[in-house]
């Protein structure tokens, strides 16, 4: 693909291991954040959750663009980390629906997620996908469901 950097197999094999080494069972460390390299960021003030990371070929499905269940994992990692971040239990996803509006290659990407109502046992939830250019790639909304321990 014209402007995609394709990783050769040891680089691959180098970058799975990093994020194997670096993968915990704890927010922000699951292998899978580290290995499609998410960079977590929050605003407290705006009660948000922000997840910045490059379009790679790990993305891609048949067609050469990015797949839209990653999208919609980039999304439910937003999402999920403004609960993880905010309050005192865990939440689970219930439901997420992403419409997608354009197409992702290359670049990266940005997502933003914020609460649209904020409740104690369930919690409605929005998340937007940019690219470079500011383009919104794709929305995602998600029904959030206190669990308590």
């Amino acid at each position: 693909m014209e402007g995609v950097d394709i990783m050769n197999k040891e680089q691959f094999l180098a970058h799975a291991e990093k994020a194997y080494d670096e993968m915990k069972v704890k927010p922000e460390k699951v292998f899978m954040f580290h290995f499609l390299q998410f960079d977590f960021s929050y605003d407290d003030e705006n009660r948000q959750c922000h997840i910045s990371c490059p379009v790679t070929e790990f993305m891609y499905n048949p067609s050469g663009i990015m797949h839209g269940g990653i999208a919609t994992f980039i999304a439910d990692t937003a999402m999920g980390h403004l609960n993880f971040r905010l309050k005192d239990a865990p939440y689970v996803s219930l439901d997420l629906h992403t419409s997608f509006l354009r197409a992702a290659t290359t670049g990266k990407l940005y997502a933003t997620a914020r609460y649209v109502k904020e409740g104690h046992k369930v919690s409605f939830m929005e998340c937007v996908i940019k690219n470079d250019e500011n383009e919104i790639i794709c929305t995602t909304t998600g029904t959030f469901y206190r669990i308590e321990k």
